[in-house]
């Protein structure tokens, strides 16, 4: 479950997720991101793009887990990473925190752990 935090600063809420990159055979790893209340997918991949040099040049699209809690946990397919359990996030979806439950993307729960795709 993620967990939202604010300050008494008038700072937006955030949420730190873990962004994976789920292509076998690429430089492209496992990323730390806080994620704030409000932003826009085309937001959190501008986020991505620059913490990873390597990304700054390439096309990026961020994928959800079906499955929030149990999604990050299944083993993937070598061959076929996109097969199980991921859904596409388009780039104007909003990102919204809830205290209840966590990031929200409209109706879809996202949970702490997003996966992303590098082309």
């Amino acid at each position: 479950k993620a967990v939202v935090s604010t300050q008494s600063t008038g700072e937006k809420g955030h949420v730190d997720v873990t962004f994976v990159n789920i292509q076998p055979c690429t430089p492209f790893f496992k990323q730390h991101l806080k994620v704030y209340d409000t932003d826009l997918v085309s937001d959190v991949i501008a986020r991505l793009k620059r913490a990873d040099r390597k990304l700054k040049s390439r096309s990026v699209e961020l994928y959800r887990y079906v499955d929030p809690e149990k999604g990050p946990r299944q083993l993937l397919a070598f061959d076929q990473p996109m097969l199980w359990n991921k859904r596409r996030l388009t780039d104007t979806s909003q990102i919204q925190l809830c205290p209840e439950q966590g990031l929200k993307s409209g109706i879809n729960q996202l949970g702490d752990t997003l996966c992303y795709v590098v082309s």
